[in-house]
């Protein structure tokens, strides 16, 4: 508890002055019920300070668009991806503040039941950033896989592009990299590249797609043609 106010202390003033969020969900957060709200059914902000959260272990499939394709068509798997949230929202997880950054400015969560509850249901995947994920849940995904639930009814590839970046989106670098996920492991790679990448191409890595959208253009009136 301690750690957990600490970090909350500390990244509160970060976003002072956010618009005021509305929890859709809530988890025990070291301890301590705490309202959140999902941004999809891997990341969460706390309500009480607007701070984001990354869920470690897995990953559910990006939820702005009809964007993976890989067995089932972009619809299905964007469809999924909206069940994943949707699960998430539908409990309160037992959830453990980690030591580090999860990326972006964002705290690094584990929810171990959220994990292996969404992993058996094929709406997320084994994802580890060092190494094979956790035992139990490559356990979850094959009997998943084997039963052909969610984001596996046609079969799984043997990986998940689960990020593209293009060599533009930073001023004077050299190289870049897409992410890679294997299936059987669950251990994420980059594929280091030097390529400029159009909006609304696909992108294809070890049998699975991934529509490549700048950030920028996701959401709302931004949107880029292929999303809308």
């Amino acid at each position: 508890m301690i750690a957990l106010v600490f970090v909350l202390g500390l990244v509160g003033s970060a976003v002072a002055g956010s618009p005021e969020l509305k929890a859709n969900g809530a988890v025990m957060l070291d301890g301590r019920h705490t309202p959140v709200y999902w941004d999809d059914g891997d990341t969460f902000k706390v309500v009480e300070t607007g701070q984001s959260a990354r869920l470690e272990g897995f990953n559910a499939l990006e939820s702005y668009g009809p964007v993976h394709r890989f067995g089932a068509g972009p619809t299905e798997l964007a469809a999924i991806a909206q069940q994943s949230t949707e699960h998430a929202k539908g409990s309160v997880w037992n959830c453990q503040v980690q030591p580090g950054s999860g990326g972006y400015g964002r705290i690094r969560v584990a929810c171990l039941d959220l994990a292996k509850s969404l992993i058996e249901r094929g709406l997320a995947h084994a994802f580890s950033m060092d190494g094979p994920a956790a035992a139990p849940l490559l356990s979850a995904q094959r009997a998943a896989i084997e039963s052909r639930v969610g984001m596996w009814q046609q079969g799984a590839p043997q990986a998940i592009v689960t990020s593209v970046h293009s060599l533009d989106e930073r001023p004077n670098q050299a190289e870049t990299y897409n992410r890679v996920v294997d299936t059987r492991s669950g251990e994420s790679t980059k594929v280091v590249h030097d390529h400029t990448i159009a909006a609304c191409r696909w992108v294809c890595h070890q049998g699975s797609c991934l529509l490549y959208v700048p950030f920028s253009q996701r959401y709302a009136s931004q949107a880029a043609w292929c999303l809308r």
